[in-house]
């Protein structure tokens, strides 16, 4: 079955391919292509990729007729592009290949509301249900999906795409070429609350008005179900870049570094510094008021609650440098071994220092 992603009926050679992608041919250059698949789905007339060395095995038994490797693997026996970043290539492969969408007619749907004072720019597409409020400006090529909310003075840079019922609250600033995904929310309030020890029941948590707002610079994208919170005093900033998956919360006054990604469902509280080219993996959770050096990544279910210097790996709950983490958790499994070890010598040397003591006593003169 041919994938409805795909361009229909484009082909390219495999040499056309390699110089798309600066990668050098081994095998027949004019092998014709038609498109791109897994590993394990490729077959007769696509190419495929290997990055991880977990699928290099499949190289033996892939049905692709020609497959983008690194170096160490280009003798594989059939026709390959060899490249120092298969998955780059693989990436810039798949675009060529992948269906442009369908042109779609600008304007606005007659049931989108817009405000008077609004500056929508050129060539905009609002579709049904959209809201726009007072004295914000859309720029150009920007498309609302049904029920977009963009709410009073802010900003949207050309071409931003905002998805079907994600929230722009009012103020907030969106750069250029962003995606904000359905249901995403981009500058609420975050649980910024005081105790009030003196208040009566049900008053206790005094809320704090957030000042701030949230900015998103260019080519930023925000997954579903995003809470990006604005700032209580100053902004919550999402520098140029940065990529952030489904369901993760930003907190308030929290900064986003250049070209850092977050990975889904993690969260990041309140005035927290992510560092440049950052990754922080799936469930990873970073303390407030600490700061992540450029070019860290954090390992899936971490928990970060200090510094952490530039470059590294960091793994575990709390995070440390990810040999410890392994070496402890190569442990772990031999813990109740250990543990009946550790209580049997504690016996016999409590049975030897209980002879020892009775040798003792039998040998002091003064009993």
């Amino acid at each position: 079955m041919t994938s409805t992603i795909l361009k229909a009926h484009m082909t390219k050679t495999l040499s056309e391919l390699a110089a798309h992608v600066g990668g050098e041919v081994i095998g027949d250059g004019g092998l014709v292509i038609h498109g791109v698949r897994p590993i394990g789905d490729a077959t007769e007339g696509y190419i495929t990729f290997v990055s991880n060395e977990r699928y290099v095995r499949k190289l033996r038994t892939t049905q692709a007729s020609a497959v983008i490797v690194p170096p160490q693997h280009k003798d594989i026996g059939k026709p390959v592009i060899v490249t120092p970043n298969p998955y780059l290539a693989f990436a810039r492969i798949l675009r060529l290949f992948a269906a442009e969408p369908e042109p779609r007619s600008t304007g606005v749907h007659p049931s989108a509301v817009v405000s008077p004072s609004a500056k929508l720019g050129q060539d905009v597409r609002l579709y049904p249900f959209a809201f726009v409020g007072d004295h914000a400006v859309v720029g150009d090529r920007v498309t609302l999906h049904p029920g977009a909310y963009v709410g009073h003075g802010c900003q949207i840079g050309d071409d931003t795409v905002v998805h079907a019922n994600a929230v722009i609250y009012d103020g907030c600033q969106v750069g250029k070429r962003c995606v904000i995904h359905a249901n995403a929310s981009i500058g609420n309030s975050g649980l910024g609350y005081a105790p009030d020890p003196a208040a009566g029941a049900g008053r206790f948590w005094y809320p704090i008005p957030q000042m701030g707002i949230a900015v998103l610079e260019d080519d930023v994208a925000i997954g579903p179900g995003c809470s990006v919170n604005r700032g209580a005093l100053g902004n919550t900033i999402i520098r140029r870049g940065a990529k952030i998956g489904g369901h993760v919360v930003v907190a308030h006054n929290v900064e986003i570094g250049e070209d850092t990604i977050i990975v889904d469902q993690t969260g990041v509280a309140g005035t927290a510094k992510i560092g440049k080219r950052v990754t922080l993996a799936g469930q990873v959770a970073i303390a407030g008021h600490i700061e992540i050096g450029d070019r860290v990544t954090v390992g899936g279910q971490s928990g970060v609650h200090q510094n952490l210097p530039p470059g590294g790996t960091w793994l575990g709950t709390p995070a440390v440098p990810i040999d410890q983490t392994r070496k402890v958790w190569a442990i772990l499994p031999r813990l109740p071994e250990l543990r009946d070890t550790i209580r049997s010598l504690e016996r016999k040397v409590a049975d030897l220092e209980a002879k020892l003591a009775a040798l003792s006593a039998r040998n002091d003169p003064s009993k």
